[in-house]
């Protein structure tokens, strides 16, 4: 048994944050007509079909949302166990500006909260974007659980990224009730915005920067989350959407590159018959000095609270 933890917008799904018209539209369209990011729903759905596997979906959107949002995860074939959305609307009407945007006052009391209804010997492995600070979200968490951090380093973090008083309280209490266990394996981020992976070397090796859900796809099968069939149809999703057969290719070279997945299983895996020769290809073209050594934890303690400031955008 194990825990996966999704955000939706800009990690499952392509919303557009960055116009009236785009948020518009997110807030209006039906179930079927919201995008999926390429080769999403091809891990969420294999990850889900085994019964014993909770998906925990906490998103920033909010809650006026839930009926499409069920419903597109339905249409996608993903069983979730919960889906958490932000009020939103209370917000609003407590004048609460920057909790409105804001997602580490939001998320991090809330994964918090749902870890105390958690089976502590529960591993997990999150799911992010760009588009916010869900990589520092989620590793705050990480290092909170695993009693790397105090309540009062906790506090000064949220402080940091602008979280609100009432925010901060919940999540130092929900850690103070939660028990000391390191319970997060990996960090998925996807580059939606463009973000260069170097970006989140200062976080070690738990995170991982992707630039398509293919690679995710890929370091899953090597974790032993995955199968070889579902990193095809990660593979399929990705080339459906428009990706040509080389561009999918330098995906995989990459990401081996970047030392996260090993030569010989990108090699073994079963490739749409489009881009298996010129993956082989790409990665005959790896030199040994090309390759990345895994990253393991932080040299040094990572610094939350400048981070934070460094990263977070003011509302």
């Amino acid at each position: 048994m194990h825990v996966y933890r999704w955000d939706l917008d800009k990690t499952y799904l392509e919303t557009d944050f960055h116009s009236l018209r785009g948020l518009l539209r997110s807030a209006t369209e039906e179930a079927s007509a919201k995008v999926t990011a390429p080769g999403a729903a091809a891990i969420l759905s294999a990850l889900s079909a085994a019964p014993n596997n909770r998906i925990v979906i906490v998103s920033g959107s909010p809650t006026q949302l839930r009926p499409v949002l069920e419903e597109k995860l339905r249409l996608d074939g993903v069983r979730f166990d919960q889906l958490v959305l932000k009020d939103n609307l209370d917000n609003l009407k407590r004048g609460r500006v920057r909790a409105i945007r804001g997602q580490l006052g939001y998320k991090l009391p809330q994964l918090l909260d749902l870890r105390l209804t958690t089976d502590k010997s529960l591993k997990e492995t999150l799911f992010g974007d760009d588009a916010e600070v869900d990589a520092l979200v989620y590793s705050l968490y990480a290092d909170a659980l695993a009693g790397r951090l105090t309540g009062r380093q906790v506090a000064a973090a949220m402080a940091a990224g602008g979280a609100y008083p009432d925010e901060i309280e919940g999540a130092v209490g929900a850690l103070a009730r939660s028990g000391q266990v390191d319970a997060v394996e990996r960090i998925y981020i996807r580059l939606a915005q463009g973000t260069a992976p170097q970006r989140y070397s200062p976080l070690g090796g738990r995170v991982v920067p992707v630039h398509s859900w293919l690679q995710a796809a890929l370091v899953l099968r090597t974790d032993g989350h995955l199968d070889a069939e579902a990193v095809l149809r990660s593979a399929d999703a990705v080339l459906a959407a428009g990706t040509r057969p080389d561009e999918a290719a330098a995906i995989v070279q990459d990401i081996v590159r970047r030392g996260f997945v090993r030569e010989e299983l990108a090699r073994d895996q079963s490739w749409p018959e489009e881009m298996a020769r010129v993956t082989l290809q790409k990665l005959d073209r790896i030199g040994k000095g090309d390759r990345e050594r895994p990253s393991g934890p932080p040299e040094a303690p990572i610094d939350y609270p400048g981070l934070l400031r460094a990263w977070h955008k003011p509302a």
